[in-house]
């Protein structure tokens, strides 16, 4: 093949009339970078490897720190967190003591009956404990409840102590306190009201054929729950002095159900006074109510 004789034309870019609006500048840009692409990944690569490992050692610092001295650090800023955590729960939470009246023990016939008025100011927690009445040397003893915000006469009939009827000393023990679980009961009074919603007639002194007085009375459970035993507190006073107490358990009260209740009571009906009947439940113990089935 012959060689090639035409003449050769030296371009020049600069005189160079781009239709793309591309300048001359940015053409040499652009071959620049692409005779030296390999060389430009490469040194992309060492700077983005430095910065890796730059973090990789920090971050091996860190663990590295926090196993030797950091867990520790840790325990001690928790137990310190837990520490006032617990003591400020406990202040915040921390239930008003049950406040109660001058205990009273009146005479009976077998021996002696003791009464006192309890109150918990607590609208949020219930409370279980044991108590003692205390006349002279002696005790009678037992176990009750009060429920949230609850006033009620706690009484202790039949004891075989012999004392003259007048005041008493009351003592208070393993009180166990109990805070609503908010996700079982949202509104206290009217769970309260639901369930102890009874009507109990004026009662009455009655004698009959054998001289005996009794006091009768009918008790109507209008809730919507059964029971196995409605315990009721009975009190005889005259203005704020009390002059006799009984107490009385009804059994099988089921709903809607009216029960007619005669109480032998001979040593109150010559007293003269009001006689008030309080139902004791613990609405909050599960095991008071009848199964629905069994109504």
């Amino acid at each position: 093949m012959s060689e090639d004789k035409r003449p050769k034309t030296i371009i020049d870019l600069k005189k160079y009339d781009d239709p793309t609006d591309l300048s001359p500048k940015n053409l040499e840009w652009g071959l620049w970078i692409a005779t030296h692409q390999k060389k430009i990944y490469k040194i992309l690569i060492i700077i983005l490897a430095s910065i890796a490992a730059s973090f990789l050692l920090y971050a091996g610092y860190g663990y590295f720190y926090y196993f030797v001295f950091g867990q520790e650090e840790d325990r001690t800023l928790d137990q310190s967190i837990a520490a006032v955590n617990s003591v400020a729960y406990r202040l915040q939470n921390k239930p008003i003591d049950l406040a109660y009246s001058q205990a009273q023990v009146i005479s009976s016939n077998t021996g002696s009956d003791f009464v006192v008025h309890l109150k918990n100011a607590n609208d949020k927690q219930s409370a279980t404990f044991a108590y003692c009445f205390v006349a002279g040397t002696e005790k009678a003893c037992g176990n009750s409840f009060i429920l949230p915000s609850e006033e009620k006469n706690l009484v202790l009939i039949n004891s075989t102590i012999k004392a003259p009827s007048g005041s008493a000393t009351f003592e208070l023990s393993n009180i166990n306190w109990q805070k609503l679980k908010a996700g079982d009961i949202p509104n206290w009074d009217n769970y309260r009201t639901q369930r102890s919603n009874f009507v109990i007639t004026a009662p009455k002194f009655s004698t009959y054929g054998n001289n005996v007085n009794y006091l009768e009375f009918d008790i109507t459970n209008d809730s919507s729950y059964g029971y196995f035993e409605v315990p009721l507190n009975i009190i005889m006073s005259r203005g704020n002095e009390i002059m006799a107490i009984n107490r009385y358990i009804v059994k099988d009260l089921n709903s809607r159900e009216t029960k007619s209740i005669r109480l032998s009571w001979p040593e109150a009906v010559n007293l003269g006074g009001s006689i008030s009947i309080t139902p004791d439940l613990n609405l909050l113990d599960s095991n008071i109510y009848k199964a629905y089935t069994s109504n």
